[in-house]
């Protein structure tokens, strides 16, 4: 008759066994990329610079949308919150794979998105994008010809 004491030990010896046979769950932040794979660019809010607590679903500003039934990633009740909504913009990109500029997507602005695009501007707003393990922040800036000279020498 097994003792009382070699009972749990062999149960630990078990729950181990099953825990390393199990297989591992990998999430994007580290998922190793293969080449031609495809990598999905989350987008997730908008805000003005100005109070960081003010924040939007990202197509509350009429950016491109390819299609309204978008999939979207809700992270934990913080994330919530948080006002973060993680909404695959389903933009085609691929690791490691060079492309040349093309459009995305056509949009026709009439006066009311104009208006939209013209407060954020005038109101520093902010968006936020994510990739893989990548936050991404970029501001909503109108850029002339002379501005557009400076900022690219500046990168």
């Amino acid at each position: 008759m097994a003792s009382s004491s070699a009972v749990p030990s062999l149960l630990s010896i078990v729950a181990c066994v099953l825990l390393l046979l199990s297989p591992a769950s990998a999430s994007e932040s580290d998922h190793k990329y293969q080449a031609n794979e495809q990598v999905t660019l989350w987008v997730n809010k908008v805000g003005p610079y100005n109070n960081p607590q003010e924040t939007y679903n990202y197509y509350s500003l009429p950016f491109c949308r390819k299609n309204e039934n978008s999939i979207h990633k809700w992270g934990g009740l913080g994330e919530v919150l948080g006002g973060n909504e993680l909404i695959d913009s389903q933009i085609d990109i691929k690791f490691l794979k060079n492309v040349d500029r093309s459009v995305i997507c056509h949009l026709e602005l009439d006066e009311a998105k104009v208006k939209h695009f013209k407060d954020a501007i005038e109101n520093s707003y902010w968006f936020e994008l994510f990739m893989g393990m990548y936050h991404i922040y970029l501001y909503i800036l109108l850029i002339n010809k002379c501005h557009r000279k400076k900022l690219i020498r500046s990168l």
